[in-house]
């Protein structure tokens, strides 16, 4: 009975994508024919009142990190702080490295500090105002914020989702089977490129600028992954970034150093911010019942606010309170009907977790080791379809790993947890979010069109990855 709910609330969900061009419908059908048995019809309803206020806890946490960090970017846009940083990259003759440089780097940067979707709702702005299609400033952040994914923001993915905390067999694993895949990652996004904008690659003379791009990215994400868990995407954006620029990008078109750091300064006051108040916070928890999911007192969104604050006083000293309050009231505005949204899928997520848990463990547990290669990615992808976050994925799944009885559960553990974080770029989540803050109303299935065969051919050069990592160890 719970496996004909589970399969008829995916169905509905599909169909309000799909049919009626509208997720919130089809999430609110799929919560419906999950929540009306388990409510009224169960002999025992407390468990789901339970499962609704953790619900809300995850949606209010997750809800003030997306308004913390769009408050954050749209207060350092009203400043015009952008302007200089977008004049500048605009004059760069080759749309192809503008791309990479913005989608690939500075996404990658972004997810390190934030996670959870932000990073294409920061950059599809900066796209939208260097010059590209709207389309293209959708699809290509959404595409690019795949590999970054595996430790996101300060490695939340990895200590969350699938308590690991410090460097063992599944990040290395993780590392290793995602190397080639990361140095392609360039000329899939180049490739969408030329179908979004329309535009001839010369691919036998821009290879090499795009193989470049996959290395400098890949050298410090993979150090710095072999050094924490917290760092490796922030490195892989900034110092890959650097080393880009300094080898690939012609003298002529390089872009000041002084630019980069005038525009990415209030991000690293907002890094310095987190870092500190992490080691204060970090151990620090609260519940609210018995039952509940602990709440943590270090919350991101809270220092994307407090450095809201510190950008404000810096901007305009004399009036910056009430020109928070203004700032605040449009960032609300702006991600209201999001976070509807939103609250469906994270409610149709708690209220399926168990069923899910309890039918994936079912079926994982009767496949032999060749089988659960290929299938722990495809769970990843799908949690992070549908709960938009590869924390929340690996939550969501991570307890029917306990079932498997294999050697590689090391690796299993990091196919499951690379399929989450590719799952991202055909997120529902990730794409309403990042449709607030484009103009044109481009549907969902559109944008599915484009990053579903990049998710495709992401996980055939992990699966490849694998099969070479088999044979050679």
């Amino acid at each position: 009975m719970n496996g004909v709910m589970l399969l008829f609330s995916f169905l509905c969900l599909l169909i309000g994508v799909f049919v009626f061009k509208k997720l919130w419908i089809g999430a609110f059908c799929a919560v419906l024919v999950l929540l009306i048995p388990q409510l009224f019809l169960a002999s025992n309803p407390y468990p789901t009142y339970y499962l609704l206020l953790n619900t809300l806890i995850i949606w209010t946490e997750l809800i003030l990190l997306i308004f913390g960090a769009y408050l954050f970017y749209f207060t350092l846009s009203f400043h015009q702080h952008f302007d200089s940083f977008t004049a500048n990259v605009s004059t760069l003759n080759s749309r192809i490295v503008l791309a990479i440089i913005l989608c690939f780097f500075i996404g990658g940067f972004m997810e390190g500090i934030a996670g959870f979707g932000i990073p294409a709702l920061l950059i599809a702005p900066l796209m939208l105002n260097a010059g590209f299609k709207p389309i293209t400033a959708i699809v290509l952040p959404l595409a690019s914020n795949t590999t970054a994914v595996l430790f996101g923001a300060l490695g939340t993915p990895l200590k969350i989702g699938l308590n690991i905390h410090q460097i063992n067999e599944a990040v290395l694993k993780t590392l290793l089977i995602n190397a080639l895949p990361a140095l392609f990652v360039p000329f899939m996004l180049i490739y969408l490129l030329s179908q979004t904008e329309g535009l001839k690659i010369a691919w036998s003379k821009e290879w090499k600028i795009l193989l470049g791009a996959g290395i400098c990215f890949y050298l410090p994400f993979v150090l710095a992954g072999l050094l924490s868990i917290e760092f490796p995407s922030v490195a892989a954006g900034i110092i890959g970034l650097m080393l880009f620029l300094l080898v690939f990008v012609p003298s002529s078109e390089k872009i000041a150093y002084r630019i980069w750091w005038q525009t990415f300064l209030p991000y690293l006051f907002f890094i310095l911010l987190l870092l500190i108040v992490k080691l204060i916070f970090q151990n620090h928890s609260f519940r609210l019942t018995t039952y509940t999911k602990p709440v943590s007192f270090f919350q991101p969104g809270l220092v994307f606010i407090i450095a809201t604050f510190g950008v404000l006083f810096y901007f305009n000293q004399s009036s910056f309170g009430k020109q928070f309050f203004n700032l605040a009231k449009v960032s609300l505005h702006k991600i209201g009907f999001p976070a509807l949204s939103i609250f469906l899928l994270i409610c149709f997520s708690q209220l399926s977790a168990q069923m899910l848990s309890e039918n994936i463990s079912n079926f994982t547990s009767k496949l032999n080791t060749s089988w659960q290669i290929i299938v722990q990615p495809l769970i990843g992808i799908c949690g992070s379809f549908i709960t938009g976050s590869a924390t929340m994925s690996n939550l969501l799944f991570a307890e029917s790993l306990n079932a498997i009885n294999s050697t590689q559960l090391g690796l299993l553990t990091a196919l499951l947890h690379t399929g989450s974080a590719i799952g991202n770029a055909i997120s529902l989540q990730n794409i309403i979010l990042v449709k607030t803050v484009i103009p044109d109303n481009i549907s969902e299935r559109k944008i599915l069109k484009f990053n579903l065969p990049v998710v495709g051919l992401y996980i055939l050069l992990v699966l490849l990855s694998v099969l070479i990592i088999v044979n050679f160890t």
